[in-house]
């Protein structure tokens, strides 16, 4: 016996089918309109430095890397120079890291998206992202 449908009629499958679409469209949809628990996003703290010292990215001299602290401009070329003039290959790969960080933090702001943990040099200030 053959099943022959005619214009007004819809195999069951087809009618299950339908409904399970419709529902799962239903319930996804729900999940998008729900109002999601309330999180704060990471944000810089900022601190400034005392009297005339500002943040700058230093290059370390024992190791690779570099770090941030606070510094009067004179001491921190200083260090720069000695570094970049060392003829220590990873002393001057770190003064060099060090002009490439202060050179990138000087776009951010206070409002600029931050992950947990990250130091910058903002504005002369020492910053610290915090959740």
């Amino acid at each position: 016996m053959d099943f022959v449908l005619t214009n007004h009629q819809e195999s069951p499958v087809i009618r299950f089918a339908r409904r399970s679409i419709a529902v799962v469209c239903l319930v996804l949809s729900a999940g998008l309109w729900a109002v999601p628990a309330a999180q704060a996003a990471p944000h810089w703290k900022i601190q400034s430095c005392h009297g005339a010292l500002q943040a700058y990215w230093l290059p370390n001299v024992a190791m690779s890397g570099v770090f941030l602290a606070c510094a009067t401009t004179a001491d921190r070329n200083e260090q720069i120079n000695d570094a970049a003039t060392s003829g220590d290959m990873t002393r001057r790969y770190n003064a060099a890291q060090a002009l490439i960080q202060q050179n990138a933090d000087s776009f951010l702001t206070p409002e600029s998206p931050c992950e947990p943990g990250q130091e910058a040099a903002m504005g002369g200030a020492h910053a610290e992202c915090a959740d």
